[in-house]
């Protein structure tokens, strides 16, 4: 399934792990947090082996092409062209931008983590950049830019800007002065009690930012 590029929403973005879940369960947690308002589900699995991610990425699939919710895969171009989804969010020590726009071509979709201003000189080619990590983050170790280092980077590209990085319900209106396209989660929505009823809560502070510029 296709997206149009320039009209992709990624305003509530999730960044999607099993886990220690069930198939069963890990689906119907993200199934509620796209209900809920989610509008980019990026899957992010470490630990599996190639089939299994492989295998997971497939359920995956159909169920964001269910609701028309574009599914990115996380590092692994190979699962990404394998199981035909939207595209993929590249590190920095992932393939090059060039190498990875080559083998998925210009309709798919390819995201840059970036967290400083010369890995921003080097994002050319990119379809969004996801900048963090925001606040301290239990999901994943990574380098704190803050607030302000999302402003700035925000300031200075005029390719979208997606925030990670600890962003849940209790702080994400501190982004409110930011440009930002939206923000990217993990345990607020994949460790949520009510994955529904949090999205809908999310959604509506970044539309508040957005409303708010």
């Amino acid at each position: 399934m296709n997206f149009d590029k320039n009209k992709l929403d990624l305003s509530l973005y999730l960044v999607a792990s099993r886990q220690k879940r069930s198939d069963e369960s890990f689906l119907n947690q993200v199934k509620n947090a796209i209900l809920g308002g989610v509008s980019v589900v990026q899957l992010r699995e470490k630990e599996l082996n190639s089939r299994e991610f492989f295998e997971l990425g497939m359920k995956l699939k159909r169920l964001c092409d269910e609701f028309y919710v574009p599914l990115l895969i996380n590092d692994r171009l190979d699962i990404a062209l394998a199981i035909e989804c939207a595209g993929v969010h590249l590190g920095q020590d992932d393939l090059s931008l060039s190498v990875a726009r080559k083998l998925l071509g210009e309709q798919k979709i390819i995201g840059l983590s970036v967290k400083t201003l010369v890995q921003l000189e080097n994002a050319s080619g990119a379809d969004y950049i996801g900048c963090g990590a925001v606040f301290p983050s239990l999901s994943k170790e990574s380098e704190l830019i803050g607030v302000k280092g999302v402003k700035e980077l925000a300031l200075n590209t005029n390719l979208r800007v997606v925030a990670i990085g600890g962003i849940d319900e209790n702080n994400v209106l501190e982004l409110s002065s930011s440009k930002i396209a939206g923000i990217a989660v993990i345990r607020a929505l994949m460790q949520s009690a009510n994955a529904y009823e949090t999205a809908l809560k999310l959604k509506a502070s970044i539309m508040q930012i957005k409303e708010a510029r």
